[in-house]
């Protein structure tokens, strides 16, 4: 389990959600390979017990549970996205 970036600085700061999306992104990507049913699941904002185990130690470094939430469903969506992007160049 690799260890989750810390936030820049305490407190708010600029593009401070995308820093806790890029600190949770790998270990993201690892949980929705292994459990790609939880992503459509995240993107709605319902967290599996690995992503909110994931939101957890995302917690323990210093970012708030709630935006630990926020960036693990935007990377859901992202993903998402990317994924029916991709499927609409197949046609």
């Amino acid at each position: 389990m690799n260890p989750l970036a810390k936030p820049q600085r305490e407190g708010k700061y600029r593009d401070r959600d995308i820093d806790c999306q890029e600190a949770l992104e790998k270990a993201f990507m690892e949980i929705a390979g292994v459990q790609s049913n939880t992503v459509v699941a995240a993107a709605g904002g319902t967290m599996s017990p690995a992503l909110a185990a994931l939101a957890k130690r995302a917690e323990a470094v210093g970012w708030s549970l709630e935006e630990a939430e926020v960036a693990i469903s935007e990377l859901a969506q992202n993903l998402l996205d990317e994924d029916a992007a991709g499927a609409g160049e197949e046609e």
